[in-house]
């Protein structure tokens, strides 16, 4: 977690498969946070992997239904692997029925919005995540 004045070292990772999905992310976040963020995307879940341990973003956006592997499996493999575990992941997700949010809650996701998505709402969610109370 980092204070204000170092927010513009943040770096979230945006995976999803659709582009247009990862488009619209990426000018949400740059639009209500500020271009401080720096957004990076990967198309499939083993792409992600891949860019988690290359990058080492401050927090995922993560899709579920993806080719390759799922976000469930994405999920689990970062929260389950030392260097990896403490990174916060919101699912970004069509899947909005109960079973899945408990799912991906259980998993170690951090936090969970549904598509469509409001900008503000996640913009929140994201703050949330990569701000400790007691930096606000």
């Amino acid at each position: 977690m980092r204070t204000e004045r170092e927010r513009h070292e943040l770096k979230i990772l945006v995976v999803d498969d659709d582009a247009a999905i990862c488009s619209l992310a990426g000018a949400c976040i740059r639009h209500v946070l500020g271009e401080s963020y720096r957004v990076s995307y990967a198309r499939n879940g083993k792409k992600a992997l891949e860019a988690v341990r290359r990058e080492q973003p401050d927090l995922v956006l993560l899709d579920i239904l993806m080719p390759v592997m799922d976000g469930f499996e994405v999920c689990r493999q970062l929260k389950s692997t030392p260097g990896t575990d403490g990174i916060p992941i919101l699912f970004l997700t069509a899947l909005g029925e109960d079973a899945n949010i408990e799912k991906g809650l259980a998993l170690g996701g951090d936090g969970y919005v549904v598509k469509p998505f409001n900008a503000v709402t996640l913009a929140a969610q994201i703050t949330e995540l990569l701000v400790r109370p007691d930096e606000q």
